[in-house]
């Protein structure tokens, strides 16, 4: 087998040898002193292909690494994209949660207990006038057949409702710590309950 038939090997490969390829063919086999037939042309030519996808494969994998960090990189960013979509919803629903609890658990006990609180004030304001106009003693349980009386036993009862609908919430939500808004409803409705039946018997 020839030299020039060992340089046409290569169009078997899919391509033919470059000139460069060629000339280190010959410049080795001149080294080795090989004859124009001799039989260590094919390996030659063999391993002068391996050395040449050798040189090239760094590139391919190069490209091939670069096309899949790429990718990772893309979908990563639209993962990180929608994580912080999702963590915004999230922050923002419990933002609102966190609003419409504090408004209701804060805000409606404090508005009750300020109504009731002005109430018996009003009422105790009513009790002394009468007293000093009077000048006898007049029973402060008087106080609760005013108006008023009726009003603060509907306020505690109502208390004692939105407490007890406060603490079915909590346990609900697996907060047993919440057990002492119980107590405060039952608190509100025994206090509604005795004044309701002393209106109601006197």
């Amino acid at each position: 087998m020839s030299l020039d038939t060992v340089i046409d090997l290569g169009k078997v490969c899919g391509r033919e040898l470059s000139e460069a390829e060629a000339a280190r063919l010959r410049e080795v086999g001149n080294k080795l002193n090989l004859r124009e037939d001799d039989a260590l042309w094919p390996l030659l030519a063999a391993m002068e292909y391996q050395r040449v996808y050798y040189e090239v494969l760094p590139e391919k994998i190069a490209g091939a690494s670069k096309t899949i960090m790429d990718g990772m990189a893309a979908a990563a960013e639209k993962e990180t994209a929608a994580a912080q979509a999702r963590l915004t919803d999230c922050v923002v629903k419990e933002a609102r949660y966190l609003a419409s609890k504090i408004q209701y658990a804060r805000l409606v006990p404090m508005g009750l207990l300020a109504l009731i609180c002005l109430l018996a004030y009003g009422s105790l304001m009513l009790w002394a006038g009468f007293r000093i106009d009077r000048g006898r003693d007049f029973p402060l349980a008087e106080v609760l057949h005013m108006p008023s009386g009726w009003l603060i036993s509907g306020l505690c009862l109502a208390m004692s409702v939105f407490y007890a609908a406060m603490t079915i919430l909590s346990l609900a939500e697996g907060k047993i710590s919440e057990w002492s808004k119980g107590v405060i409803a039952l608190f509100f409705l025994i206090v509604g309950c005795l004044i309701t039946l002393y209106l109601l018997t006197n």
